[in-house]
């Protein structure tokens, strides 16, 4: 991915002092915007200001690479279910396909945010899974990029006249309507 970074930033990374943060938004039915930073901060992306919230839930934010050629890259983000935040909205809320966006943004001295943060990785939640002990719980979200659809068919319907269309002996889909409100198909 081609990056643009503002002359502010490059003049930065030019010096030792390099403080860079993450800038979290989770898609949830309501977003969070969350930061590795000990401090909220408030940054202006796409032209509108939006302040993440220093968060002590954020247990896991993976390194990243990218590559030159193209493939369904993945990364795990935990998050704390100290207070049950999280896992209450994962468990009430259909969170398969919700947005997520990583920036990357520098601090100068005074820990403002230098223009501009850029775009780190964008993708959707794939699959999520909660592990809890007596004394702690985490939220694990497993995010992929928009090459996870890549190879998926469309016009393919979760009933049981598209799936005889292409499988005529399956019988899977019979009791499908039936079932509709019980199983999580996608987006709710």
């Amino acid at each position: 991915m081609t990056r643009s970074l503002t002359s502010g930033v490059k003049t930065h990374l030019a010096t030792n002092e390099i403080k860079p943060v993450h800038l979290i938004t989770i898609g949830f039915g309501t977003p969070i915007n969350i930061t590795d930073c000990v401090h909220d901060l408030t940054s202006s992306i796409s032209g509108s200001s939006v302040t993440y919230s220093s968060s002590s839930f954020l247990v896991n934010i993976p390194s990243y690479s990218e590559e030159t050629d193209i493939n369904k890259s993945s990364l795990t983000i935990a998050l704390s279910g100290a207070n049950q935040t999280y896992i209450s909205i994962a468990l009430a809320e259909n969170i398969v396909n919700d947005a997520v966006t990583i920036y990357r943004a520098f601090l100068d001295a005074n820990n403002a945010i230098i223009a501009d943060p850029f775009l780190l990785y964008k993708g959707t939640i794939e699959t999520y899974a909660i592990q809890e002990t007596n004394t702690d719980s985490v939220l694990s979200l497993n995010i992929v990029s928009h090459w996870a659809d890549f190879e998926k068919r469309s016009g393919r319907k979760t009933n049981n006249t598209s799936q005889q269309r292409f499988f005529s002996a399956d019988k899977g889909m019979d009791f499908s309507s039936e079932t509709v409100l019980d199983i999580k198909w996608g987006r709710a």
